[in-house]
């Protein structure tokens, strides 16, 4: 069997330096960085003459090659810069002393300091390099093209890393706008189609979720983003909001178009808590389902840089209510409490059906029926009997998905048209609602505005038709003043109440809202 000869390189005799590269590889690096010291005193004392050594090969004519640059170049191919620039501060002071040519010792320790990445010493080193080569009329030097990568690319490239950086700190730091922008008691639709439909639009914005906002006992706005999926945070950032606007999650649960933003909320959380300017840290409150819980789990115990928590997580399990959240009263810390609901609909991460459905009980007050509820369904098809955990509601938001597609069946993972009739006759029971039909198949485009007029046609009581239900599709531009229960007229920006509201869909993509006549 072949064995590597052994070889004995003498720290104190540069003529064995050549064996060095026939070290294995372990040997080599324990070799540099234990005999470097010997090595440099070396360099310090042998015949230093550069005369006959290529500027661009750094090899003589008979093959000889520098002792300097067999340690230097066998550091940086090593990953050993710092010593390749201690090799190469050697050089270049003996070379000074005798005033003899340095540019390739220079160039060489500039590519060291470059690939540990101190890119300014590096370009000082090759212009360095480059004002040596000149004096040898050496004019296709190395540091001229290192110089040209320097200031072409490097430079401009760190430059807009630090202007998007200050940018984002100067975003981040934004102050909260959510008061002065959409205002207490507001519900915002970010929805436009569902599932996968966004992948495939040729649409502008597909969107995804809400956006609501209630006031505390305590007089401070809260903003809440629920089930907040495609473009969520780019049209959240549209409205002029930012992260600071943010103070809690809803996910009813784990499919994309139902959390495709909270990852870059988390993310924009974690910067915030880095770059705050008063060094105050964010914590969001997180409410989700299982398989929410799984998908996220990874950043759910994510700190900040003082190792404060930045996520509280409650698991949303259906027949619950929470009213506590990190050791505080829901109703005090955000003006609701909300009642989890059972929904039909598979999530991903546990392969079952473990989607879940809310009732947000708010602090607000209808008369003569107590506080105003927002039921959202999440997605779920209909099962009987599902429509009765919205009783409490007085504004229900339905995710209907598409129509059924098979005779006499309905929809497996969706409600579809009849099963949101079904849902809101058994959730009713006499008393106005609101209900507001959302996340659309891509393929009810232009037939939204019809689709909702069937559902609130059918969905009547025939037998008291005096009790009023108004059914409204939304698109990514809805907003709803709870507080009075109107709705935001496209053409005037004026809040009209919710059953004078008339919807038109000239343009397939876009609703709009409009006083009814």
């Amino acid at each position: 069997m072949n064995q590597t000869p052994k070889v004995h390189p003498d720290p104190e005799n540069a003529s064995t330096w050549q064996d060095i590269a026939k070290l294995p590889h372990d040997e080599r690096i324990a070799w540099i960085k234990n005999n470097l010291p010997s090595v440099k005193k070396t360099l310090e004392t042998i015949p230093f003459d550069t005369r006959d050594i290529h500027p661009v090969t750094h090899v003589s004519a008979e093959g000889y090659r520098s002792p300097w640059d067999m340690i230097g170049f066998i550091c940086i191919d090593d990953n050993l810069y710092e010593e390749a620039e201690s090799v190469y501060n050697v050089t270049i002071e003996r070379a000074r002393s005798k005033k003899m040519h340095f540019g390739a010792s220079a160039y060489n320790r500039g590519v060291a300091k470059f690939l540990m990445g101190r890119y300014k010493d590096a370009y000082e080193d090759f212009k360095l390099a480059r004002a040596e080569d000149l004096v040898i009329k050496n004019f296709s030097s190395p540091s001229n093209r290192a110089i040209a990568y320097m200031e072409e690319t490097i430079f401009p490239t760190k430059d807009t890393i630090k202007k998007n950086q200050d940018r984002l700190t100067k975003d981040i730091n934004s102050p909260r706008m959510v008061e002065k922008l959409v205002g207490p008691c507001v519900l915002k639709t970010i929805h436009k189609w569902n599932s996968s439909s966004p992948l495939f639009s040729q649409g502008v914005s597909q969107g995804g979720g809400y956006f609501l906002t209630l006031k505390n006992p305590k007089g401070e706005t809260r903003g809440i983003a629920i089930d907040p999926g495609y473009d969520f945070l780019d049209i959240f950032r549209d409205l002029g909001l930012g992260i600071a606007d943010i103070d809690a999650i809803v996910i009813t649960h784990d499919h994309d178009d139902h959390t495709q933003s909270v990852e870059a909320i988390l993310s924009l959380l974690a910067k915030y808590n880095d770059h705050s300017f008063d060094k105050k840290s964010k914590v969001l409150d997180i409410f989700g389902s299982p398989g929410a819980m799984l998908k996220f789990q990874g950043a759910l115990s994510a700190t900040d840089p003082l190792g404060v928590k930045e996520i509280n997580f409650k698991l949303l399990v259906p027949g619950n209510t929470i009213s506590e959240v990190d050791h505080s009263k829901m109703m005090e810390k955000y003006g609701f409490i909300l009642h989890v609901k059972q929904a039909h609909h598979s999530e991903m991460w546990t392969n079952q059906e473990s989607s879940v459905g809310v009732v947000i009980e708010t602090n607000l007050r209808e008369k003569n029926v107590g506080p105003l509820c927002i039921g959202i369904t999440g997605d779920s098809r209909y099962e009987p009997g599902i429509g009765k955990q919205y009783k409490d509601a007085q504004i229900i938001l339905l995710n209907i998905g598409s129509i059924e597609k098979e005779e006499g069946k309905f929809l497996p993972q969706h409600l579809g048209i009849c099963g949101c009739i079904n849902l809101l006759k058994e959730a009713r029971l006499g008393h106005p609602t609101l209900a507001i039909l959302t996340e659309f198949g891509e393929e009810l485009k232009g037939k939204r505005e019809i689709i909702s007029r069937i559902i609130e046609n059918w969905a009547q009581p025939m037998g008291n038709p005096s009790s009023f239900l108004k059914v409204v599709p939304a698109d990514v531009h809805l907003e709803l003043k709870l507080s009075d229960m109107t709705i935001r007229e496209s053409d005037t920006n004026v809040f009209l109440p919710y059953n004078m509201i008339d919807v038109e869909e000239a343009d397939p993509e876009i609703i709009r809202y409009k006083l009814k006549g």
